[in-house]
């Protein structure tokens, strides 16, 4: 599990640093393939719970799976952007992908648990990162968001991201 895990951050980490977690819904272009891993589907699942243990505790907030949910994960990355922004030293990127990994494990699980959709591994170029494919065929990073929204703030919210998400 742990080898999982490493390579799992190594991918992201890739594509965090190729600015492909920019993208916050990829309509499949004609370089991306997926490729469904229930071993990375398990992985999300304990990074999932992981966050809503870390979200009663740290903040009070209960997790509970609903698509409302997602509004109090973005409440709990503000939080963590707060924090990020006037940290001195900053966060290594593995310090901030550990809590990236598990809220976006959890916005990835409530997607797939309220509208469908598979983790894999998304290949788009030469770059292979986890990812959810939905029913309707797209992909999407929910880890790269959430790094994104500790590190670079609202801009990157990721309610919103998930509304686009269920709306699509």
């Amino acid at each position: 599990m742990k080898i999982i895990a490493k390579r799992l951050a190594a991918a992201l980490l890739t594509l965090i640093i190729g600015s492909l977690g920019e993208a916050a819904l990829a309509d499949t272009p004609t370089n991306q393939s997926f490729s469904p891993d229930p071993q990375i589907q398990k992985v999300a699942e304990a990074y999932a719970m992981d966050a809503v243990d870390f979200s009663g505790k740290q903040f009070g907030i209960k997790l509970d799976w609903s698509d409302a949910s997602i509004a109090d994960v973005e409440k709990a990355l503000a939080r963590m952007n707060s924090s990020y922004i006037g940290a001195n030293p900053k966060p290594t990127d593995e310090q901030v992908m550990s809590f990236a990994k598990a809220y976006g494990s959890y916005v990835g699980e409530v997607y797939r648990r309220n509208h469908g959709g598979e983790w894999g591994m998304v290949t788009l170029g030469e770059d292979r990162f986890p990812g959810l494919r939905t029913t309707a065929g797209r992909s999407f990073w929910p880890w790269a968001r959430a790094f994104n929204r500790i590190t670079k703030g609202s801009e990157d919210n990721i309610a919103d991201y998930y509304m686009a998400l269920s709306k699509k």
